[in-house]
């Protein structure tokens, strides 16, 4: 519910005219639902609704529902970071347990996103020049791994599936 609030306070900022239907178009949120929360938000203080005409209204944050969206906004920023230094940390382990078990060498295969950048910057940070990694599609070799970076892949011996093993 905090979720559609704050999708509905960031719309709303930006588009005080909007209709309940518009939010709910923008947002993906129903119609019934826009309705209710909208009636929470005034209640909370957060939200007031001004008579444009006989059936059109306006929506206007208050100082409360500005802070609340303010609140809202750095509470999605640190989970976010704290999503990223989850990630980081699980494709570190990743890679200690295959440089463990003898893997030296690896070839990242599949979408070059962020996944990508976050793999190269571990092993440029952590890892220095202890291993090396390359990018496209590689053939099979004694010593060699490949980090699968999608979400369908042929298993075998010397392929990682990334997104798999960190349960994303």
């Amino acid at each position: 519910m905090l979720r559609k609030r704050q999708l509905i306070l960031d719309y709303l900022i930006l588009h005080p005219d909007s209709s309940q239907r518009d939010l709910a178009v923008a947002t993906g949120i129903s119609l019934g639902q826009i309705n209710l929360i909208i009636k929470l938000l005034c209640d909370d203080g957060l939200l007031r609704q001004d008579d444009v005409s006989k059936r059109k209204k306006r929506y206007i944050l208050t100082q409360r529902g500005l802070a609340e969206r303010a609140r809202l906004s750095n509470e999605s920023i640190l989970t976010i970071i704290k999503n990223y230094r989850r990630i980081k940390l699980a494709v570190s382990n990743l890679l200690n347990g295959l440089q463990a078990r003898g893997f030296n060498e690896f070839v990242l295969e599949g979408d070059r996103g962020e996944l990508h950048e976050v793999i190269t910057e571990i092993v440029g940070e952590a890892f220095e020049n202890k291993i090396s990694l390359t990018w496209g599609p590689a053939e099979p070799k004694e010593g060699r791994v490949v980090l699968n970076l999608d979400r369908r892949f042929v298993p075998d011996d010397n392929t990682v599936n990334v997104l798999h093993e960190l349960r994303i």
